[in-house]
Parts: C-alpha cells; sequence; structure tokens
C-alpha cells in the first residue's frame, strides 16, 4: 500500500512536470501547424497518467497541458492569452476533454486496483484449502494461513487458539499479545453494507470464534494495523476464519478429540 501511495505522488509530481516539457519540445514545430493538432499528444499523456496516477495525478496533468499549450503554442508566445478564436476553441477543449478523460481513466485504474485486491484474497483463500488438501500437522498449517493472511489482510498480528485459550498458532509479531477483549461476529464481518466497512480493525485486537459443524472449535484474535478494511477484505478475513475452523476440526476429528497442535 505504501509502495502504491509513492507512486501515486510520483505520477502527481510528474504529469504536470512532463506536459510543461512537452509543450517546450513542441515549440519548434509551432509555425508549422495550428495549436489545435497539438491537443492530442496532450492529451494521450492525461489518459496515461490517469491509469497509472489516479485522478488526482490526472486532473493536475490536464490542467497542467492545456495552460502548457496556452503559453508554449499559441499566440501570443510565452503568455497566457489566447489572440486567434480557433485556438481558444482548442484550449477549452483540451480542458474539458482532458478532464473527463481524467475521471474516466481513474475509475478504470481504481477497478483494476480493486480486481488486483480480489485475486490476493482469492490465492489467500486457496493457501487453506490447500492446507486441508495435504494434511499438514495442524499448527503449520495454522501458521501458513494467517501468515499469508497477514500479508494481504489490514492485520499487524494475529493468534490462533483453542476453544480453552491454548494458543496454536501466531504470526511473528502475536507472541505475547494480550487476548482481545472485543468480538466479531463473522456474519456481520462478512456484511458488504456494515456500517463500519471501512474502519480499521482494531489496534487493541478483536476476536473471532471459529466454529465448524455447529460448535466452536476455536479462535482467531487478530490486530489491526490501521489501515481501512474494505467490505473485501472483511469478507476475505471471514472466509479466512472458516477456513481455520474447518483445519482444526479436521485435526479434532483426527485425533478423536479436541484439536491439538
Amino acid at each position: 500500500m505504501k509502495a502504491e501511495n509513492d507512486d501515486r505522488l510520483i505520477y502527481l509530481a510528474g504529469g504536470p512536470l512532463v506536459a510543461v516539457l512537452l509543450g517546450v519540445a513542441l515549440v519548434p514545430l509551432r509555425g508549422f501547424t495550428t495549436a489545435s493538432n497539438f491537443t492530442f499528444l496532450f492529451m494521450a499523456l492525461t489518459i496515461l497518467v490517469a491509469e497509472l496516477g489516479g485522478r488526482a495525478a490526472a486532473v493536475a496533468t490536464a490542467l497542467c497541458s492545456a495552460l502548457s499549450l496556452d503559453f508554449f503554442l499559441t499566440r501570443p508566445y510565452l503568455r497566457l492569452s489566447i489572440a486567434d478564436k480557433h485556438d481558444s476553441i482548442a484550449f477549452l477543449g483540451l480542458t474539458v476533454c482532458g478532464l473527463i478523460a481524467a475521471a474516466v481513466g481513474s475509475q478504470r485504474g481504481a477497478r483494476v486496483r480493486s480486481l488486483r485486491a480480489s485475486r490476493q484474497q482469492l490465492d489467500l483463500v486457496h493457501v487453506g484449502l490447500e492446507q486441508l488438501e495435504r494434511g499438514l500437522a495442524t499448527d503449520l498449517s495454522l501458521t501458513r494461513v494467517i501468515d499469508a493472511s497477514r500479508r494481504v489482510l489490514p492485520f499487524a498480528a494475529a493468534v490462533v487458539r483453542d476453544t480453552p485459550g491454548n494458543l496454536l498458532a501466531a504470526t511473528e509479531r502475536a507472541h505475547g499479545m494480550p487476548v482481545p477483549a472485543q468480538s466479531l461476529g463473522l456474519d456481520a464481518l462478512a456484511m458488504p453494507t456494515a456500517p463500519d466497512s471501512r474502519q480499521p480493525l482494531p489496534r487493541e485486537g478483536a476476536r473471532l470464534a471459529l466454529v465448524a459443524g455447529g460448535r466452536q472449535v476455536g479462535w482467531l484474535d487478530v490486530w489491526g494495523n490501521g489501515k481501512p478494511a474494505a467490505a473485501e477484505a472483511r469478507r476475505t478475513l471471514s472466509g479466512v476464519a472458516r477456513v481455520l475452523a474447518v483445519i482444526l476440526a479436521q485435526a479434532g476429528s483426527s485425533a478423536g478429540g479436541p484439536p491439538r497442535p
């Protein structure tokens, strides 16, 4: 997430700068054609920035493109004024079309990011199913699932406990963490319209009951990392909890009693 934010800041600064440099680069050609013929290049730049850098970077690029066209490529040159009516139309057209391209392109970028997140979360569920298929030791299976979850979902640490509260598995930063006082219901967690569906998971921790076959087989304790927990992430966490419950239930069934690591 931090790398993604850094990339957006780069495009927010770089997009307008490239728009200015593009205007400078086209100065030798301004005597051979009208300014309106240069608008396509600025439009292409705006669409590219919208795709890679998001809405804010695209809007900034669109506005700087219009100003660069006016300042460098329309008469009177090197002034923010336009003498020719056709150049005025080109300037206004570039501004409006650039803003439209920024809005449309940034929405597509958001959809691509959402699809990427959904794919990561689906892979996470597959990790849990793979542990069930391979029949590994309970503690190893549980540890692999919660370690993979921490890399995808917005929590900093997690532990799995059996029903009496004995520690079965933990991520590297979770050892010694106190048992959370707050509980989260799996059904409420999975609701996409829940009022807190964009709130981070509690930093002080929260408990999810692990239930399989109508009986509780353990607990999943998670501590939020401060990042928003979108509806997709919450539903995935609910799914992970169900996979962990099945692993525990299977271990208990194989052992003929309560699950043990």
